[in-house]
């Protein structure tokens, strides 16, 4: 699109973010990682939480999952910057290699099938992606059975029962507004131009009905449905995290939020329109910066 600029749709800028940073910090520091040695990284991204979890088990080796090759490639790239020895692994499940020690192994999958033997974790984790998987039981059952008795299963979520109050749920409601009126304003730009418009297709994107479809849980729901797939909660904490519009502007660039949010346009197009529109979201709702409340969840796997 000659009109637009380029922009990284990857989740690499908010991996980046200070807020972002500062909050998945905070997580990890909450979880009894010294003695674990085997990490399951589930919709592991760029790597940037799987990293912390390794710093705080020193002992410790990870394998990473994530449904995007684009994501893997970068955290592949990340954690070689850090000194780690990184595999890929391509084949199919069969060919996974026997972990040994302090390195990162990489895979391109799903979080809902994992292609381990029972008791092969002591630890899995999901960083903010858990509320887009439809079958949470389905999923913690799946994990508990990788872990070993006694495993940990830690998750982070900025998308449950209470996460937003009433002025961010304004600023998101704005943000949508003038990102939608950035979109036109370019398009009928394009027009004007001889250039073909910018069209939006409808039920196109697959994020957009998971993202909005499936039900937040409640913290008191997501303890119970814990406790039902054989684990106690340990620790659950509700966490503020402050975003300013630069934080809104790298996670607006992320193809995933894009996607979700202006479903039916081009990825890159809605990516651009939702970051250079973050300030104007925030100046409508007469704010610098919005709160979204995340939500820590720390259990361990009953012996059963």
């Amino acid at each position: 699109m000659s009109d637009l600029a380029a922009v990284d749709t990857t989740y690499d800028r908010f991996a980046h973010d200070p807020a972002y940073v500062a909050a998945n910090r905070a997580f990890v520091e909450r979880l009894p990682l010294a003695s674990v040695k085997r990490i399951l990284d589930l919709a592991c991204g760029t790597g940037a939480v799987g990293q912390l979890m390794l710093a705080a088990a020193p002992e410790a080796g990870l394998y990473g999952i994530d449904l995007d090759p684009v994501q893997i490639g970068l955290a592949a790239d990340n954690y070689t910057r850090l000194g780690y020895a990184v595999g890929r692994i391509d084949g199919p499940s069969g060919t996974l290699p026997a972990q040994r020690g302090r390195r990162v192994d990489l895979a391109v999958g799903s979080a809902t099938d994992l292609p381990f033997a029972a008791g092969s974790f002591d630890c899995a984790m999901i960083a903010n992606a858990i509320h887009l998987i439809d079958d949470k039981a389905a999923l913690a059952a799946s994990i508990s059975r990788v872990l070993e008795p006694g495993g940990l299963f830690a998750f982070s979520s900025g998308f449950y029962a209470g996460c937003w109050p009433p002025v961010t749920q304004q600023v998101y409601y704005e943000w949508l507004k003038e990102a939608t009126a950035w979109i036109a304003r370019h398009s009928a730009e394009r027009v004007a131009a001889g250039e073909a418009p910018i069209r939006r297709v409808r039920g196109k994107s697959q994020l957009s009905p998971v993202a909005y479809g499936n039900r937040w849980l409640t913290p008191d729901e997501w303890r119970q449905l814990l406790s039902e797939q054989g684990f106690d909660v340990i620790d659950l904490n509700e966490r503020a995290v402050m975003f300013n519009h630069h934080s809104l502007a790298s996670v607006g660039a992320y193809s995933g939020l894009a996607e979700a949010q202006l479903s039916g346009y081009p990825v890159e197009v809605a990516s651009q329109a939702l970051a250079e529109t973050a300030v104007l979201a925030l100046d409508s709702a007469g704010v610098t910066e919005v709160q979204h409340n995340w939500i820590e969840i720390c259990a361990r796997r009953r012996a059963m």
